[in-house]
C-alpha cells in the first residue's frame, strides 16, 4: 500500500532517481493511475508510459490525457459537433508520424507496454485539445485498493531529458490525500482532472483516443509474445543515464576533478607544514600508512587533499571513506563538498545507494577516467551487498580512507577491509588499543605502521589547537563505593593472573568486571556534590560540555519517577541535568537516544548559544565538530587513553573568538580509611592519577593545577609524575 512507501515530498533529478525512487515503489502499489502528461510527442508518450511496467503486473486501470495542437475553428466545430471525424482523423495521423520511426530503446519499451494495456482494456487515453495552443498541464494521481491516493506534480515529464540528472533539471512535488494538512494542494488536482476527464474543464475540449493511433498500438500488442518487464526498463533506463553522464563528464571534466577550496570556514585555505609532512612520509612508505593526529589538528582535510593529488595522477581514481558512524559521513560528506567532491552516500538505506554504487563500478571496470568517490559506514562496508560490489574496484585506482581507524582493528571489520586497495590511510588522534596487542597488530597488518604522528603539545605549540587551563577535581569514593571498588579489583587481578593475556582480549567474564569497576569511577556518588560546589554562585556560561558515565549514581532525596528504571538509582546523566536545570543552566542531552535530526538541532542550538550547554554521555567522543565549546566538566572518563585524548582534543578545537579552553576534571580517588590490603585498587587510582598529569603538564595553569594534586599524589608517592 501507498502508506508503506517512505515517500519525500519533493524529488529533484539532481539527487534523486525519480524512476526507482518514487514511480517504480508507487506504481507497484497502484489499483488506478490517472495522468495528464501535456503536448503529445514521442517523448511525452514515454512519459505516460513510464515505470508502467510495474503497473502491468497487476489488475489495475488507467486514465491518460495527452494534448494536441489545433485551431480555434477545429475546437469550436468539435464542440458544436461538426468535423469530429475529420479532426480526430488528422490528429491521429499526426500522432502516428511522431511515434513511427523513433528507435530510441526506452521509448519502444514503454511503448509497448501501453500497446499491452491498450490491448488488455485496461488503458484509456484521451486527447485534450485547445485553441491556438496546446494542454500542457503535469500531474499524476495513483490510487490504492485501500482508498489512499498519492498526487504528485511539477516539472518533471519523465523523458529521458526530464528523468536523468545529468541533461535537464527536473522537480516534482508529492502530496499524500491521507495527511488533511496537504488537501489544499492535492484536491485541486484530483478535482482538476475530473473536469478534463468528462469534458468539463473550461476552455478545452477533450475527445477519444484518434482511432490511427489506437489501430498502431494494438497493432504493436498483437506482435508481443509477453508484456514488457520492469528489470528490463530499468536496465535500459540505467544505460541511458550512464551513457548520458559519461558524455557529460567529458564536457565538463575539469569542472568536476577535486580541487583545493579557496577558503574554509571564512578562512584562506592553506596547508599546514605537519599535514605536508603526514602525506610526504605516507608517500614515503608505498602510499600507505596510519596517521596519528592529535584530535583538530585537520586529519580529514589532509587526507582530503591526498585525494585531489593523487586525482591528478591516477586516471579514474576511485576513493573509499569509512566512518564509524552517520554523524561523522555526513561531516565527511559536507567537507568533501568544499574540495569540488560530491560522493556517493553508502549508507541509511540500500535502496538510495546500490544502484547507483553498482553503476559505478561497472564504469570503473570498463576503464571509465571519471574521478569517483564513496562515503560509508563501518554498518553498511560489513553488508554483503556493500563488500560484493567493492571487491569489483580495480585494484590499482582504489585508495582506501578508515576514519577513525583503530575501529578496524576488531576482528569483525578488519576481515571488511579491501584488499584489493593499493592506495590506504587510516587516520585516528589514537590508532592503538592500549591493552589488545592482537587488534593492532590487525590494524597495522592492513594499514601498515604509523607514519606520521602529531602530538597535542605540538598542535597547542603551533596554535593549531586553543591552549588550556587545567581544574582538578578530587573525589573520593564512598565508603560502601570503596569497599565495592576494591573486591572487584582484587576478582579482576585474580581473573588476570587465570588468563593468559598475551592470548588476546579480556574475557567476557573479566570484561564485565571491567565494565563493573569503570562505573562505580564514572558515577561516583560525591561527584554530584563536587560539581554543584564548582558551579555554586558561577552564572550558566554558553558553549559548556557535561561528560557523564553510563552507569547510575544514587542522590538523596529521590523523589517518586525520578528513577530511570523502577527500583533502580538516577542515571548520572539524568542527576546532572537536573542539577544543571536547578542552577539555571538551558542545557539538552546529547546521548545515543536522541535521533540524527534532533541531534543536529541541538548542535545548531549549542553553536549559536540557545542553549548554555550539553550534556552527553559518549557521543561526542569522536568527530563531531563542536570547536565553538570552551569549557568541559569531565565527571566520567575510562582509563583507556583513547577517550580522554578525543575528549580533550574535542574540547581545544580552534574557533572564532576563542583564545582559551578550561577543562574541570573530577578525578576519583580512595577514602583515606579504605582497606586496599593487596592493592590492586591503589593501581587503578594510580594510573587513573597517571591521566591527571599528562593533562596538568600541558596546561597553562599547571602550577595551580599541581597545588590542588598535591595531597594526593603525596598519598599515593606520586609527586615525581608532575
Amino acid at each position: 500500500m501507498l502508506r508503506s512507501i517512505a515517500l519525500k515530498g519533493v524529488y529533484k533529478s539532481d539527487q534523486d532517481d525519480i524512476l526507482r525512487q518514487f514511480y517504480f515503489p508507487a506504481l507497484a502499489t497502484a489499483k488506478r493511475y490517472d495522468r495528464a502528461v501535456g503536448y503529445f510527442s514521442a517523448s511525452s508518450l514515454s512519459e505516460a508510459a513510464q515505470a508502467l511496467t510495474v503497473f502491468i503486473k497487476g489488475d489495475g486501470r488507467i486514465r491518460l490525457v495527452v494534448g494536441a495542437f489545433t485551431a480555434q475553428g477545429d475546437v469550436d466545430a468539435v464542440r458544436e459537433g461538426l468535423r469530429l471525424k475529420e479532426v480526430s482523423d488528422r490528429i491521429g495521423a499526426e500522432m502516428v508520424d511522431a511515434v513511427t520511426g523513433v528507435d530510441d530503446e526506452l521509448f519502444q519499451h514503454r511503448f509497448k507496454a501501453l500497446a499491452w494495456l491498450i490491448a488488455q482494456g485496461r488503458l484509456e487515453i484521451r486527447v485534450a485539445l485547445r485553441p491556438n495552443g496546446i494542454y500542457h498541464d503535469k500531474v499524476g494521481i495513483i490510487s490504492d485498493e485501500a482508498g489512499d491516493a498519492v498526487v504528485f506534480s511539477g516539472s518533471a515529464n519523465e523523458s529521458a531529458a526530464a528523468l536523468l540528472p545529468t541533461q535537464n533539471y527536473e522537480s516534482i512535488n508529492v502530496f499524500p490525500t491521507w495527511r488533511p494538512e496537504l488537501a489544499a494542494w492535492h484536491e485541486p488536482h484530483r478535482e482538476s482532472f475530473e473536469r478534463l476527464w468528462d469534458n468539463r474543464s473550461r476552455g478545452t475540449v477533450v475527445i477519444d483516443l484518434p482511432a490511427a493511433l489506437k489501430d498502431n498500438l494494438l497493432e504493436v500488442a498483437a506482435a508481443l509474445d509477453a508484456p514488457p518487464d520492469s528489470e528490463r526498463e530499468a536496465l535500459i533506463a540505467a544505460r541511458l543515464k550512464a551513457r548520458d553522464e559519461q558524455e557529460a563528464a567529458s564536457v565538463d571534466a575539469d569542472a568536476r576533478r577535486p580541487r583545493p577550496p579557496a577558503t574554509i570556514n571564512g578562512m584562506p585555505f592553506q596547508m599546514r607544514e605537519h599535514q605536508r609532512q603526514a602525506l610526504r612520509a605516507w608517500q614515503a612508505n608505498g602510499y600507505r600508512g596510519i596517521f596519528d593526529l592529535a584530535t583538530g589538528a585537520g586529519k580529514t582535510i589532509t587526507a582530503i587533499y591526498a585525494v585531489v593529488q593523487m586525482a591528478k595522477g591516477v586516471p579514474g581514481l576511485t576513493v573509499v571513506i569509512a566512518a564509524p558512524y552517520q554523524s561523522l559521513a555526513d561531516q565527511w560528506c559536507e567537507i568533501l563538498e568544499a574540495f569540488n567532491i560530491r560522493p556517493l552516500q553508502c549508507y541509511v538505506s540500500k535502496d538510495l545507494w546500490h544502484d547507483e554504487l553498482q553503476r559505478r563500478v561497472l564504469d570503473m571496470q570498463g576503464g571509465s577516467d571519471a574521478f569517483q568517490a564513496i562515503v560509508v559506514v563501518n554498518r553498511t562496508l560489513r553488508s554483503p551487498e556493500f563488500q560484493s560490489l567493492l571487491a569489483r574496484v580495480p585494484k590499482t585506482r582504489l585508495l582506501w580512507i578508515g576514519d577513525e581507524c583503530h575501529h578496524h582493528g576488531s576482528a569483525a571489520l578488519a576481515s571488511s577491509l579491501p584488499a584489493n586497495a593499493d592506495y590506504r590511510i587510516g587516520l585516528s588522534a589514537t590508532p592503538m588499543h592500549y591493552l589488545d596487542d592482537e587488534r593492532n597488530d590487525r590494524l597495522k597488518a592492513y594499514y601498515g605502521d604509523v607514519v606520521f604522528s602529531y602530538t597535542l603539545a605540538q598542535a597547542i605549540t603551533d596554535k593549531v589547537l586553543t591552549p588550556y587551563n587545567y581544574y582538578p577535581v578530587v573525589v573520593p569514593l564512598t565508603a560502601d563505593e570503596a569497599d565495592e571498588f576494591i573486591s572487584l579489583s582484587d576478582d579482576i587481578a585474580r581473573a588476570f593472573v587465570r588468563e593468559d593475556k598475551s592470548s588476546g582480549p579480556p574475557s567476557a567474564a573479566l570484561t564485565a568486571l571491567l565494565m563493573k569497576r569503570a562505573r562505580i569511577i564514572g558515577s561516583a556518588a560525591n561527584k554530584m556534590g563536587a560539581l554543584e560546589h564548582t558551579l555554586a554562585g558561577k552564572q550558566p556560561t554558553p558553549h559548556a560540555l557535561f561528560y557523564c558515565g553510563d552507569g547510575q549514581v544514587d542522590l538523596d532525596g529521590i523523589e517518586e519517577g525520578d528513577v530511570a528504571d523502577e527500583g533502580q538509582p538516577m542515571r548520572q546523566i539524568e542527576a546532572v541535568s537536573r542539577l544543571l536545570d536547578g542552577l539555571g543552566w538551558k542545557v539538552s542531552r546529547f546521548t545515543a537516544r536522541e535521533s540524527r535530526r534532533d541531534r543536529d538541532l541541538i548542535l545548531e542550538a549549542f553553536k549559536t548559544a540557545a542553549i548554555d550547554g550539553l550534556v552527553a554521555i559518549k557521543c561526542l567522543d569522536e568527530g563531531i565538530d563542536v570547536p565553538a565549546c570552551d569549557t568541559a566538566y569531565i565527571l566520567a572518563s575510562s582509563r583507556d587513553p583513547r577517550q580522554f585524548i578525543q575528549r580533550r582534543g574535542r574540547i581545544l578545537r580552534r574557533s572564532p573568538g576563542k583564545t582559551l579552553a578550561h577543562i574541570h576534571d573530577y578525578v576519583v580517588v580512595l577514602p583515606e580509611d579504605a582497606h586496599d590490603e593487596s592493592g590492586a585498587a591503589r593501581k587503578l587510582i594510580t594510573a587513573e592519577l597517571k591521566r591527571v598529569a599528562e593533562f596538568s603538564g600541558l596546561a597553562e595553569n599547571r602550577n595551580q593545577a599541581y597545588a590542588a594534586l598535591r595531597p594526593i599524589l603525596t598519598a599515593y608517592d606520586l609527586e615525581h609524575i608532575l
